[in-house]
């Protein structure tokens, strides 16, 4: 599969990359050695017509399509895994209000992220159940005009920047499986929540926090379409945000690649260049190889997920190629990673090198938005047809 984008899309990602090149990668392990979120280059990608770009043009954002979307996390990523992480999360709640929102929802949480003036996040993940959704225990229950929630969630990005969260909620408590589950836009803000952060392997300049729900309470307006949807709403946004971490980490992957090949460019050993070396080469060869494979992947899913939305008929299930994109781009990047380490030998290991915190980033794109072995339970299900 061959990836080719029209002029509209190659121009976006022009920017983008000029973006990563001249704010991302200069400024990039400031915020990585500091742990600190990137504000600040959050709000240049905002001034830049970069933040929110999936977003409506009604609400601030370019409207673009899922391909164009995973350009920017692609280059983003690419620029620096930390830092692009961070930046290409900082929307992560917005899919979904977006889609399920009524326009009074989305008129007052979308523009600000779409400014770069706010970031979101979407609490799925549990201490006891992890991404098992139709087990979620957060329960929402109804008081007058207002839901009421109590239990935890684990793993958030953004469950403290951010402005709010939107929140996988059991609202029907006697409803044992996925259909009890509804989705509420919880403001970061409000009395009882409360998000710890997580100490952890990578994405130092990336957020990742335990939030604690402790009787928040909740006007009944921020309910996301109607009561019962949310595991239903979830299955849509894991669409997009798969792929989307897919591109993610294959911006990651290449960025290491890029770094090795010019370092073996540079570095010399025996009086030559180690890239000049038959078993380098090699080594450098199978890294690009990888990154290519999963390039064509991942822009082959989202550009059916595109197809889809826009009414024309797809052949192939949605999930399976979101799981298949998922899962190579994401193991690849830690192979490449690995490698690129390597390349550098003992200074790929010193933390002043960015190969160092590539390396460390890269290994949680296997774990969260559903690990790799869910992603072949996904995969196995859809050939057996039982999704």
């Amino acid at each position: 599969m061959s990836v080719e984008f029209s002029e509209e899309e190659l121009a976006l990602r022009e920017r983008a990359r000029r973006f990563g090149e001249e704010r991302i990668e200069p400024n990039a392990m400031e915020y990585v050695e500091s742990g600190e979120w990137p504000w600040e280059l959050y709000e240049r990608a905002g001034d830049a017509g970069l933040a929110g770009v999936a977003l409506a043009e009604a609400y601030g954002g370019r409207d673009a399509s899922l391909v164009e979307t995973c350009i920017v996390a692609e280059e983003f990523c690419r620029a620096d895994s930390s830092v692009g992480i961070a930046l290409v999360g900082a929307d992560i709640g917005t899919t979904v209000v977006s889609e399920f929102g009524t326009e009074a929802q989305k008129a007052r949480w979308l523009p600000p992220v779409a400014a770069g003036e706010a970031t979101t996040a979407i609490g799925l993940t549990e201490p006891d159940t992890g991404s098992a959704l139709a087990e979620v225990s957060t329960t929402a229950r109804k008081e007058g005009t207002e839901y009421v929630v109590e239990g935890e969630k684990t793993w958030i990005a953004n469950g403290r920047s951010a402005d709010w969260t939107v929140t996988l909620c059991r609202t029907d408590p006697d409803a044992e499986d996925h259909t009890g589950l509804s989705m509420l836009v919880v403001p970061t803000d409000a009395e009882g929540y409360r998000a710890e952060p997580r100490d952890k392997l990578g994405l130092d300049a990336a957020e990742h926090t335990h939030v604690t729900y402790d009787g928040v309470r909740v006007p009944e307006d921020h309910l996301l379409g109607d009561e019962g949807e949310g595991f239903y709403q979830t299955l849509a946004w894991l669409e997009h945000g798969r792929i989307g971490i897919a591109a993610a980490h294959l911006g990651i992957a290449e960025g290491a690649f890029d770094r090795a090949l010019a370092y073996s460019r540079e570095r010399e050993q025996g009086g030559q260049p180690v890239g000049d070396y038959q078993g380098m080469r090699w080594k450098l060869a199978d890294m690009r190889t990888k990154c290519r494979v999963a390039r064509s992947q991942v822009y082959h899913a989202a550009r059916l997920v595109d197809a889809h939305e826009r009414g024309e008929p797809v052949e192939e299930n949605l999930v399976e190629q979101a799981s298949i994109a998922k899962l190579y781009a994401t193991e690849i990047c830690v192979e490449v990673a690995e490698q690129a380490v390597q390349v550098f030998g003992g200074e790929g290991y010193a933390r002043e090198n960015e190969v160092e915190h590539f390396y460390r980033d890269a290994k949680v794109g296997t774990i969260y938005e559903g690990t790799s072995e869910i992603q072949r339970n996904t995969i196995g299900k859809v050939l057996f047809d039982e999704l």
